[in-house]
């Protein structure tokens, strides 16, 4: 997202005051009107600052703080789901319950994943199990500290969790059990409620009332607290890497996840944030435009990364393009047509989601290697360059970096959504290639409906690696623009570089 600064050049700069007060006062020492000059002139620059970060928010706790000015709840992060296999020591009448814990080690992260049953296993007397799983932890009055002071609307830290999701989490303090809340508008003094305020990296804050709207707890007394916590999108695992007994019962022979596990996505990016927060303050509980049924859809799921909305007289569709790409499963449209039409008047109008139009491009070139550079990696990075560019979810490519750098970017979502293994020495190379295609899209965020396929943009794309390798890049096909109308997006078919 661009840096705007609204603010710039409305306050007192240093020469605005240190000028006419050494007209005005000749015989003064001019040391006093600097240091008067000075600090006006530094009290601007952070005023600036701070009404920029208000409206145009960098950070994610500014931008959680923008969303609930907006009245906007952002999606969190939600874990990938799949169906086990779990192969017992011999045929029995034999239950696992909810919440029994298996995982695997991630090829993308290197990190032990966490998957618990989301339904109880029973293996009928035969000797194998067959129970639904999503990636998460639940974790169980962890002590997070002791209560203190009497401030109104103190915070703390929930130290050593990241990624903690919202909805599941509780507190007991002195036997008593706290729910959580989006805000205390509605609490009142005897209301044991606390909020969860997200900052950067995954971490989170909890926050108390001031005793008017929303109890304050009685300070000295250890807090307890109860949570699941997700590593969304790079929680996703390949068929058979769920293979760890986590809960050790020792009537399990061997676990596994015949398929690859489906969903999982990550918190929404703070560009995201801000605009469907926007968003949010006009459309208010009645949708009417294109905009307002596309934030209405991105609102609804982590998952979808891309809608577009097609408004209509008495009703409504919704076009889905899920994380990772392809065609969006019958749960995520059933989420998305039943959060969007409870934002209709009277929340009766139906919505209609549905699987987009995509154009499938399908784009081959040859390239010869620099000396000293290796080949395999320099075709990947070619490949990547023009995935990128003809990619329908190319955005969750861009906000993820945007949000949390290269490095996180190779290893969440690069590595994760395809079948690259780039490791951190690509991370110039990788960073210079999204840069790339940012600057080609202009002023847009990311590829649009309706958007053509430029050939330009493909030889743009692949000439400009020269530095990472690439010596000479000749695209094969396809040879002339793809044009596409607007309720249509350009999507990836498959893309070879030998």
């Amino acid at each position: 997202m661009a840096e705007v600064n609204l603010y710039k050049h409305n306050a007192r700069s240093f020469y605005d005051v240190y000028t006419p007060l050494i007209a005005a006062y000749p015989q003064k020492p001019t040391w006093v009107f600097k240091e008067i000059a000075g600090l006006i002139d530094h009290t601007s620059e952070l005023t600036n600052a701070i009404a920029t970060d208000i409206l145009y928010p960098k950070t994610r706790e500014s931008a959680y703080a923008f969303a609930s000015r907006c009245d906007y709840e952002p999606v969190e992060a939600d874990g990938a789901t799949t169906t086990l296999t779990i192969t017992l020591t011999g045929a029995m009448a034999k239950t696992l319950a909810i919440g029994y814990q298996v995982g695997g080690r991630s090829l993308s992260t290197g990190q032990q994943v966490i998957y618990e049953l989301t339904a109880i296993g029973d293996s009928g007397s035969t000797d194998t199990i067959t129970v639904a799983a999503k990636q998460k932890k639940t974790w169980t009055n962890k002590n997070i500290g002791n209560t203190y002071g009497n401030d109104n609307f103190k915070d703390y830290p929930i130290d050593g969790y990241i990624n903690i999701i919202k909805s599941t989490a509780t507190l007991v303090i002195d036997s008593q059990t706290w729910t959580v809340v989006d805000n205390f508008d509605n609490s009142i003094s005897t209301d044991r409620h606390f909020m969860i305020l997200y900052q950067s990296s995954g971490r989170v804050r909890i926050r108390f009332g001031d005793g008017v709207t929303g109890a304050k707890p009685t300070s000295g007394k250890a807090i307890f607290a109860t949570f699941e916590t997700t590593s969304g999108l790079s929680g996703r695992m390949d068929a058979g890497d769920i293979n760890i007994n986590i809960g050790q019962d020792s009537d399990i022979q061997t676990i596994t996840n015949a398929a690859d596990t489906s969903g999982g996505s990550d918190a929404e990016s703070i560009s995201s944030i801000i605009r469907n927060a926007r968003g949010n303050v006009r459309f208010k509980n009645v949708l009417w435009s294109k905009e307002d049924l596309e934030t209405a859809a991105r609102t609804s799921s982590s998952s979808v990364q891309k809608a577009l909305g097609i408004p209509g007289v008495g009703e409504a569709s919704i076009h889905i393009i899920p994380s990772g790409g392809g065609v969006p499963g019958a749960g995520l449209l059933s989420t998305v047509e039943v959060y969007a039409t409870s934002k209709t008047l009277f929340g009766s109008m139906p919505i209609t989601a549905t699987a987009p139009n995509y154009v499938p491009v399908t784009v081959t070139a040859t390239a010869t290697v620099r000396t000293g550079f290796d080949d395999a990696t320099v075709l990947n990075l070619a490949e990547f360059a023009l995935t990128l560019t003809t990619c329908a979810f190319d955005n969750q490519v861009i906000e993820y970096y945007d949000d949390n750098g290269i490095d996180s970017c190779r290893t969440s979502v690069i590595n994760n959504i395809w079948s690259w293994a780039f490791v951190e020495a690509d991370n110039t190379a990788l960073a210079f290639i999204i840069e790339k295609w940012k600057e080609l899209l202009g002023t847009r965020e990311y590829r649009e409906w309706g958007q053509d396929l430029e050939v330009g943009d493909l030889w743009i794309m692949g000439n400009n690696i020269y530095a990472y390798g690439l010596d000479i890049f000749n695209l094969i096909a396809p040879t002339a623009n793809t044009s596409v109308s607007s309720v249509q997006i350009i999507s990836t078919n498959t893309v070879t570089v030998t």
